[in-house]
C-alpha cells in the first residue's frame, strides 16, 4: 500500500511539474517559443501590477517590478540553456522576431512593451 502511495505521489509530481513548463528545451526553436511565452507572462504581469498607471508613470519607476526580476531570472535561465544547445543570441532573436505577433497586451503599457519587443529593446 505505502509503495502504490509514493508512486501515485511520483507521478503526480512529474504531472505538474511537466505542466508547470517544467520541459526542457531541445532546440533554439524551442528556446524561441519559452522566450515569446515569458514575454507574454512579463506583459500580462506588468499590466496587472501597474493597472491604469500611464507608460511615463511606469518608466518614473524605473521598471523596479516583481514581474520584470522574475522575468530576468526566468530569462537568465533561457539564456543558459541556449548556451547549453549552442543557440546564438541571434538564433534566439530571429525566433521570437518570427513569433512577435503572437503577444496580445490589454493597456498602453502593454502595447508598449510589445513595441519595445518588436524593436529589439526587450
Amino acid at each position: 500500500m505505502l509503495k502504490r502511495t509514493f508512486l501515485i505521489v511520483v507521478i503526480v509530481l512529474a504531472l505538474v511539474l511537466s505542466a508547470c513548463g517544467g520541459r526542457q528545451a531541445k532546440t533554439c526553436d524551442d528556446l524561441a517559443d519559452q522566450t515569446i511565452d515569458l514575454m507574454q507572462d512579463l506583459i500580462d504581469d506588468v499590466e496587472a501590477e501597474v493597472g491604469d498607471m500611464t507608460v511615463e508613470e511606469l518608466i518614473a519607476t524605473g521598471g523596479d517590478l516583481p514581474s520584470v526580476d522574475q522575468f530576468e531570472k526566468e530569462a537568465a535561465k533561457i539564456d543558459e540553456r541556449a548556451v547549453e544547445l549552442s543557440c546564438t543570441q541571434s538564433d534566439i532573436t530571429a525566433g521570437v522576431a518570427q513569433r512577435v505577433d503572437q503577444l496580445e497586451a490589454h493597456t498602453p503599457i502593454g502595447e508598449f512593451l510589445i513595441k519595445a519587443i518588436s524593436s529589439g529593446g526587450l
